[in-house]
């Protein structure tokens, strides 16, 4: 009996003894932070592709066209300010915040669930189609971020009108905007311009669909 005691005893010094991270309850939405990695109010345009083949958040492109960083950051925290590990990732993701931005199935769900630090990140390709000028939100387990109003970043895709399929029905939007001039939903990377490059790329994901 004394040995039973005596191990209840070193299992509850072990116990007491770990870091105090949160990891039950509910994170608190004000708290909890998120950043993207370019830290600019300029918002860079990602390329979406509903079959997951568009350019990775570290590859945004800004407004001359150059490759920015554009890795989301969140920090989720309890209401005591402790960081709130072991989240799981599908309950954390990102939506337009004009809607117009479609997914498919866990389409911008976070990378990995939260680490010791209350960490995780959006640096994966994201499964979606349509268009979007930002801002774009994080969503936690259902609900808004708090602590900002949403992060500057702008979407586009060859599957233009979100049904999440490239096919000849966004080459019909595609090519008046072409022709007119210039259309935001229609320049794909994102550069102020649309010309042949932008055909060059959707011609590559022409025929895209959901997993």
């Amino acid at each position: 009996m004394w040995k039973f005691k005596i191990l209840i005893l070193m299992f509850s010094i072990s116990f007491l003894a770990q870091p105090c991270f949160a990891d039950i309850g509910v994170p608190d939405l004000y708290l909890s932070e998120a950043f993207i990695a370019h830290g600019s109010p300029w918002s860079p345009t990602l390329l979406v592709v509903p079959d997951g083949s568009g350019n990775p958040f570290t590859e945004a492109h800004d407004e001359q066209g150059n490759v920015v960083d554009a890795t989301i950051t969140l920090y989720l925290r309890d209401s005591q300010g402790m960081p709130f590990v072991h989240f799981p990732l599908e309950d954390m993701w990102l939506e337009s915040a004009d809607g117009g931005v479609v997914t498919c199935l866990w389409g911008m769900r976070a990378d990995q669930n939260t680490d010791i630090n209350g960490m995780t990140m959006w640096t994966n390709p994201p499964i979606a189609g349509g268009h979007s000028q930002g801002p774009v939100i994080v969503f936690v387990n259902g609900s808004p971020l708090l602590s900002n109003s949403g992060l500057p970043l702008k979407f586009n895709s060859p599957d233009i009108n979100g049904d999440l399929a490239v096919n000849l029905q966004d080459l019909a939007i595609l090519a008046p905007d072409f022709y007119s001039g210039y259309n935001f939903r229609s320049d794909l990377n994102g550069d102020g311009l649309l010309n042949l490059t932008d055909i060059y790329i959707f011609a590559q994901h022409l025929g895209a669909h959901c997993p």
